[in-house]
């Protein structure tokens, strides 16, 4: 029969339940992302300390914690009100477990507080690596300095790539750094909601910020070119216009002609692009 506990609670820790006839236990952890985090080293001990117990984790849906812990079960708030659904049937014990803010409290962690006097096990604390999380940070950058009649990605064009972006679940950001020569014609496009325009313009904090993309679209560039010199080719796409790839690199990067360009070509990339 199932059983639905609560420690803190009732006074009696989870392992206290524990005996030959439990089999499946879920823990319903209902918290967020930072808990979740501190959560998963003390649940993994747990499943070390109890191997002949099969455990799950339920977490809530909608709080983007599916990339912290990708093989947990993720609840809606309606399930909750007594786990009545068919998902829980097959569960021995469900544990809520609150693992509250002891404001003050030095001696223990919240991980291990929560061993100590939810749990019922040895205090143990520190933080999992989660689970693999994708990179979604694109870089964008449309406009040149010099002859931006030749290399500048059209407006509309550059509007269709940025909301591509978007639909394939990615992040879109500009990364055109205002500096001492910036040319005034190169206005913010108007669809343009993220950027690094108002950030001192140098090319330590621009490396910084373009090593660290999942990918980054452009047309050629200064910008270009510190893609070119620290990201994998494979990641990179050159929207060209007057200026082609072969004049500048050898490496086999993807090339978009913005004049021909066809919809879809950007998220078509995208899906098909292989992150860790």
């Amino acid at each position: 029969m199932l059983k639905i506990i609560e420690p803190l609670k009732e006074k009696k820790k989870l392992i206290e339940h524990f005996d030959k006839n439990i089999k499946k236990v879920c823990i319903f952890f209902w918290h967020g992302a930072g808990d979740v985090i501190m959560f998963t080293k003390v649940f993994e001990h747990l499943k070390i300390l109890y191997p002949n117990i099969h455990f799950d984790l339920a977490l809530a849906k909608g709080l983007g914690q599916e990339d912290i812990y990708p093989n947990a079960l993720f609840v809606e708030a309606g399930e909750t009100k007594d786990f009545s659904s068919d998902r829980f049937k097959n569960y021995d014990i469900i544990a809520r477990i609150n693992m509250p803010m002891n404001e003050g409290q030095i001696e223990f962690t919240k991980g291990e507080w929560c061993c100590k006097h939810e749990l019922g096990i040895k205090p143990v604390w520190g933080h999992n690596k989660p689970g693999i999380i994708k990179n979604k940070l694109i870089g964008c950058h449309f406009q040149i300095t010099c002859l931006p009649d030749s290399a500048n990605v059209p407006e509309e064009i550059a509007e269709k790539v940025w909301n591509e972006i978007k639909d394939a679940g990615f992040i879109p950001f500009e990364t055109l750094m205002q500096h001492v020569f910036h040319n005034p014609v190169n206005k913010k496009y108007s669809f343009i909601d993220r950027h690094i325009r108002d950030i001192q313009p140098k090319i330590s904090t621009l490396a910084g910020i373009i090593q660290n993309c999942a990918g980054f679209i452009c047309g050629v560039s200064g910008n270009f070119h510190v893609a070119l010199s620290l990201l994998p080719p494979e990641r990179i796409m050159l929207l060209e216009k007057d200026f082609l790839a072969p004049s500048f690199t050898k490496l086999p990067i993807t090339r978009i002609n913005v004049k021909k360009y066809k919809d879809g070509s950007v998220k078509k990339w995208l899906d098909n692009l292989t992150l860790t």
